[in-house]
């Protein structure tokens, strides 16, 4: 286990924003979207800009951020039409540090209203690129279809790739899926797509030797990837969604557990991603939460660093 002076050197050397992660999984219903906007608003709390492109013509992270759908132009426009990034994120009511380029389900005709002789691969690239140069964090939250345009192009565009799976058996045949299809595409296309990681979520506490022994094959398939920080089974999940919000625009959040899951969920995430090729050699260890609050103390003190200069 790495002392806390070096995890926040480690940190400190790798100043990298415009970091892009595809999350997904090839089995719907297993928290992807829950996670993709707690983690990007857990982020947003700790003085991040996060933005969400819902790549899903099923809008679930549109719906879940309580944007009505068809209301406004966005994933559709920007891959079809030259409109710059800017003048399609959604921003009044997002949570904090948070921008939305908003989904509807007329993004299923897209391959329709593309030329026949674009590159799907290459779709993301201009909307990325501009993203990349605004935002410390671009989640592309895909759809269930590996199949499908915007699925194809966030896996050639994004440097990392996030899943999601519930400690169930059924839930590890999409993960096969995802680990086949994210091969194929580092062979193929983009060498530099990694897994950034597997978020265990909706975790019975009580079901410790199911959970055990799922996580067991996790990391033997893949070693190091499984995150620490699991999200536990909490109705408050599904209530907010319902809602349109999420756990971090509640004014009580602090005391929600499952928020503060995400927060220390979200450190984890930075730490892989500002230490790329150390996780990658598997050299970084989950520091001690002692050490990720001090990673988080040194964002803020950047911060504050920042705004008073400028």
């Amino acid at each position: 286990m790495k002392a806390a002076h070096q995890v926040i050197s480690e940190f400190m050397d790798d100043s990298r924003f415009g970091t892009v992660i595809a999350v997904g999984n090839q089995k719907g219903g297993v928290g992807k979207t829950t996670n993709c906007v707690h983690i990007a608003a857990a982020l947003g709390q700790r003085n991040h800009r996060c933005l969400i492109m819902d790549l899903d013509p099923a809008a679930g992270a549109t719906k879940h951020l309580g944007v009505p759908v068809k209301s406004f132009a966005g994933t559709l426009e920007l891959l079809t039409t030259d409109e710059a990034l800017e003048n399609l994120v959604v921003v009044d009511s997002m949570p904090t540090g948070v921008h939305l380029i908003p989904s509807r389900p007329q993004l299923a005709e897209i391959d329709v209203l593309l030329s026949k002789y674009l590159d799907r691969t290459r779709l993301l690239e201009r909307p990325v690129q501009q993203a990349r140069l605004q935002y410390d964090f671009v989640f592309l939250d895909t759809g269930p279809s590996a199949g499908f345009a915007t699925t194809v192009a966030a896996y050639s565009t994004a440097e990392w790739f996030l899943l999601s799976a519930f400690p169930h058996p059924l839930s590890l045949g999409g993960l096969t899926e995802a680990f086949n299809d994210i091969a194929d595409v580092r062979r193929h296309r983009n060498q530099r797509l990694e897994i950034l990681g597997i978020v265990f979520s909706n975790v019975d506490r009580r079901a410790t030797r199911l959970r055990a022994s799922l996580e067991a094959l996790v990391n033997q398939a893949l070693p190091g990837r499984r995150f620490e920080t699991a999200i536990s089974q909490a109705v408050i999940l599904p209530d907010v969604s319902g809602q349109g919000r999420t756990l971090f625009q509640l004014p009580n959040f602090s005391t929600i557990p499952v928020a503060q899951q995400y927060l220390q969920l979200s450190l984890e995430l930075e730490l892989r991603v500002r230490n790329r090729e150390s996780f990658l050699a598997g050299h970084l260890q989950s520091p001690e939460p002692s050490a990720l609050e001090q990673i988080d103390h040194t964002n803020a003190e950047l911060l504050n660093a920042t705004t008073t200069s400028g």
